[in-house]
């Protein structure tokens, strides 16, 4: 059996005017990609959008989309796990050893190893923002070659409008990162977040059992000093 799962972030970057940090991933089987693809594109149509689907860009006069899009991956076969990481200025790099870089990387592989099967095969996407993509690559494959608790997935970067998935992994971490924000100045990012609360049975800023398989939170506080 094989999976693809997208990846995207907001706010990872150390010193960016925020103190928190959310990575997401969506994982879809292998063999349903071109459904699932062809699926949201296809909702996206209905409502005349031929643009690429982010959560900087969500505005009210999508909001049907935005509804139908949620009860499409809540019906689907795709999974969501996130980690919100609360108060990074708190993070102690030099006690540990670390970089933010392998903070970030170490991070991920937390994300992702909820989401896969020691027994299955994995590609995994992330969303190409810059230059120094092939170096984060080869840092994260370090990663997962020097567990050995996980199979070693395939590693790439594409362009997010080149992925109906990475458009709605957007979506979904974007909501994430707005609520863990406490932000509300938009009536309709709002409305998707209680949406999502209510279809998922769980609120955005609490970290979810890890039964909740299909959409899954973990909170990492670091107001204590890690």
């Amino acid at each position: 059996m094989e999976y693809k799962i997208f990846c995207d972030e907001s706010n990872h970057l150390q010193y960016d005017g925020y103190d928190i940090m959310v990575l997401g991933s969506l994982e879809c089987p292998s063999d349903q990609y071109e459904k699932i693809k062809n699926d949201i594109k296809n909702i996206k149509l209905k409502y005349h959008n031929k643009y690429e689907l982010k959560w900087t860009k969500v505005s009210s006069s999508r909001g049907y989309m935005y509804k139908e899009l949620l009860d499409y991956f809540f019906s689907s076969s795709m999974r969501y796990r996130a980690v919100v990481v609360k108060n990074k200025t708190k993070l102690n790099h030099k006690k540990y050893q670390q970089t933010h870089s392998i903070f970030y990387y170490k991070t991920y592989y937390l994300v992702l190893k909820y989401l896969m099967n020691p027994n299955y095969s994995y590609k995994i996407y992330f969303d190409k923002k810059d230059t120094q993509g092939k170096v984060a690559l080869d840092k994260l494959q370090e990663v997962f070659n020097n567990t050995k608790e996980l199979p070693t997935p395939f590693l790439q970067h594409i362009h997010s409008h080149e992925s109906q998935q990475l458009q709605l992994v957007d979506i979904l971490t974007g909501a994430v990162s707005y609520k863990n924000k406490d932000l509300s100045e938009s009536k309709t990012k709002t409305k998707i977040i209680s949406y999502i609360e209510r279809m998922s049975g769980q609120k955005l800023d609490m970290t979810s059992p890890l039964a909740y398989d299909k959409f899954n939170i973990f909170i990492q506080d670091l107001s204590r000093e890690y």
